[in-house]
């Protein structure tokens, strides 16, 4: 069975232009925790991590923590292990999913339009 560092240098391997800094930001972590990660030094990923990591290369969530199972997810398929990170994925912002934010009315859509836009207003930035 492969190891976590192993998985990591297959995924690399297969997408070259990934350098290691780009997947601590994809993960939100430090670039020594990725250093860790690729060297061996950690042998697990907290589930966050696997997460964000397997979201960021487009495979299967088990694969990446365990090496088991299939490795990339087909097309169209959704990871079950991330379903709050689909909508991020196509730059939806939110830790809300995209699917709930769409069941508000057309009131409450326009409340919180108000209030997102006068957080970023009042946090220095132009909208």
């Amino acid at each position: 069975m492969s190891t976590l560092a192993d998985r990591f240098a297959e995924l690399l391997a297969e997408r070259p232009e990934v350098r290691p800094v780009d997947l601590a930001r994809a993960c939100s972590v430090k670039p020594p925790s990725v250093s860790g990660w690729l060297s061996g030094k950690t042998n697990q990923l907290e589930a966050t991590n696997a997460i964000r990591a397997a979201a960021f290369f487009r495979v299967h969530t088990w694969w990446l923590a365990t090496g088991e199972g299939p490795k990339h997810l087909k097309a169209d398929e959704k990871d079950i292990h991330q379903p709050h990170l689909d909508g991020r994925a196509n730059g939806w912002p939110f830790t809300a999913t995209h699917e709930s934010y769409t069941r508000l009315s057309t009131t409450n859509k326009r409340a919180l339009d108000r209030v997102v836009t006068g957080f970023i207003s009042g946090a220095g930035q132009d909208t």
